[in-house]
């Protein structure tokens, strides 16, 4: 039987928790087995790096993973913040589309492919688990998609996640793509992520798991693919 593995995204995408609702979230979720727990980029260095240390001390067994954002400042602040955590994680994000690419770190694809290496290198140098999340991959150009996942893993990168950002793609579309991304980039493993802008993420998570894909991104009710409902249909 496969052994899909479950990403955790609630606390990236509900940013008006507080302190102590995001470390009792971690928890409850550590004891349901979730394979991974995802924390946003840190932004405010003092407070950011506060919870991330507590809810540390209280995360036992799932990974704990924290954005790096674009720059390698990130990755030394993900790090440090992480550095008392049993089983570290720093995730690499980026764009892939052409427009996300300019309007979000202003580069075109060669530039964007070197920014990959750089900070997925140097993640590795910090911590054994390094993610590549290709952000809007569905609206990449698939070669440059394609060579940004395979320089993420000769850099390091022990996981991938492919992107519907935009949440467009109907589940067979989607399933169809994993497929095709999955057969081109080096082994690895790889999970999804799909907005539910169209009330069809789960069903579009559940497609990509049979086309190859090793795990998904979910939530608790909301954006993406419902943690309740996918837990459901997997059993």
């Amino acid at each position: 039987m496969k052994n899909i593995k479950i990403t955790d995204m609630t606390l990236c995408r509900n940013k008006a928790l507080s302190f102590k609702e995001r470390i009792e979230i971690a928890r409850l979720l550590d004891r349901l087995n979730v394979d991974c727990i995802e924390l946003p980029a840190i932004d405010n260095v003092k407070s950011d790096t506060l919870l991330i240390r507590t809810i540390s001390s209280f995360v036992k067994e799932s990974r704990l993973s924290v954005c790096c954002g674009y720059c390698l400042d990130g990755v030394e602040l993900a790090a440090a913040a992480l550095s008392n955590t049993k089983n570290p994680e720093i995730r690499v994000e980026l764009p892939m589309s052409p427009v996300g690419m300019e309007y979000t770190c202003h580069k075109k694809a060669p530039a964007m492919l070197e920014l990959v290496k750089e900070l997925v290198a140097n993640a590795k140098e910090k911590c054994q688990n390094v993610q590549f999340c290709a952000v809007d991959a569905t609206r990449a150009e698939e070669q440059v998609l394609i060579d940004a996942i395979n320089i993420a893993i000769e850099a390091g990168a022990t996981s991938v996640t492919v992107c519907d950002t935009t949440g467009e793609m109907l589940p067979d579309e989607f399933a169809l793509f994993v497929e095709n991304i999955k057969k081109n980039v080096k082994e690895t493993e790889f999970a999804v992520s799909i907005e539910d802008k169209n009330g069809m993420a789960t069903a579009a998570s559940v497609l990509a798991v049979k086309a190859g894909a090793d795990g998904v991104k979910t939530a608790v009710s909301g954006g993406v693919a419902s943690l309740e409902t996918f837990a459901c249909l997997i059993k």
